[in-house]
């Protein structure tokens, strides 16, 4: 039970949540993105001489770990090793890289005790050999697909609606989602109640044939598109707005207006100016993306159909009861 515990410190220390990596918080030491690791907070005892201005290179000597030196290129290695989200850690934080070369003492003992040809860690491991080979092929399988420029351009012809584009102009009407919560200027905004009716009054106003450039400009609370009479700018299919107004837009046909669109602070009004498509090459890496994803779902489901498991006999996966323990006499 302590060998298992004592495992567990060690998972928590390497791939635990960062903010838990130390216990105590440690101000974290300020790397350049991409050097190398070097001691932090906490360590034995810094180098004496003040560190080289020089620049560093794959071959300069950067840590030593129980006698033994390591270059910035073995580091780098190592660091690349530890899954994503902790890298970064590893570099500004490079106390936790004594937890990987423990871990890495320790594995080697194992292999050499032989640990590696024993049940269950040979299982374990052949387990662990087949998740990471069979995750590399679908890598290589998706990043290898060719796609010809023939189907790109039939796919941009086919699917004229992906690569619309529309130039808006919006009025936005702000309420405060808070009731009773002052707005962060001090300044007081409307219900939502209030916001409403305001901006069904300006959609009347505008269907009634007032200028709606004028109007934004009067009353719009965004002040960046107000000041140029609503102009909002371009909207397009990659555009990061909630599906609702990319809905909304794309439902427009040039000169028309959406109804009141609600959003968590606020209602806007939408109007299409100008509907227009995107040139097939400023589309070719959508377009590409979006080839390779439907080719590569089609041969995954293809794989995938090859391996339906056929049920011979229920009885083997039906819930197992525990044998119950012997009774102590």
């Amino acid at each position: 039970m302590r060998i298992l515990a004592i495992s567990f410190v060690f998972s928590a220390l390497v791939f635990g949540p960062a903010p838990s990596l130390f216990g105590q918080a440690q101000p974290p030491v300020q790397v350049t993105p991409g050097a190398p690791a070097v001691k932090g907070p906490g360590e034995v005892a810094a180098a004496s001489a003040a560190p080289s201005a020089s620049p560093l290179t794959p071959e300069t000597v950067v840590a030593e770990v129980n006698g033994t030196k390591y270059t910035a290129a073995e580091i780098d290695k190592i660091i690349a090793m530890l899954p994503p989200q902790y890298q970064a850690v590893a570099r500004s934080q490079p106390q936790m890289l004594g937890q990987v070369f423990l871990m890495r003492r320790l594995a080697d003992d194992a292999t050499k005790a032989g640990l590696d040809q024993k049940e269950p860690f040979k299982d374990q491991l052949e387990m662990q050999r087949i998740q990471v080979l069979s995750t590399a092929e679908l890598s290589e399988v998706n990043n290898t697909m060719k796609v010809t420029e023939a189907d790109q351009r039939k796919y941009y012809e086919e699917n004229p609606d992906k690569f619309k584009q529309v130039k808006v102009r919006v009025i936005y009407v702000a309420f405060n989602p808070t009731p009773g919560k002052a707005a962060t200027d001090g300044k007081a905004l409307p219900t939502e109640a209030e916001a409403r009716t305001k901006i069904e009054d300006l959609a009347k106003r505008i269907r009634g044939g007032e200028d709606f450039g004028k109007l934004a400009r009067e009353v719009s609370d965004d002040k960046a598109s107000a000041a140029k009479d609503g102009d909002f700018g371009v909207i397009n299919q990659d555009s990061a707005y909630p599906q609702a107004i990319r809905d909304a837009v794309f439902a427009l046909k040039q000169g028309d207006m959406s109804a009141p669109i609600r959003q968590p602070n606020g209602f806007y009004l939408i109007r299409a100016e100008e509907v227009t498509q995107q040139s097939f090459n400023d589309s070719v890496n959508r377009i590409i993306q979006a080839l390779k994803q439907t080719t590569f779902q089609d041969w995954m489901k293809k794989m995938q159909a090859q391996y339906t498991v056929k049920i011979e006999n229920q009885a083997y996966f039906a819930p197992r009861v525990p044998t119950p323990a012997p009774a102590s006499h």
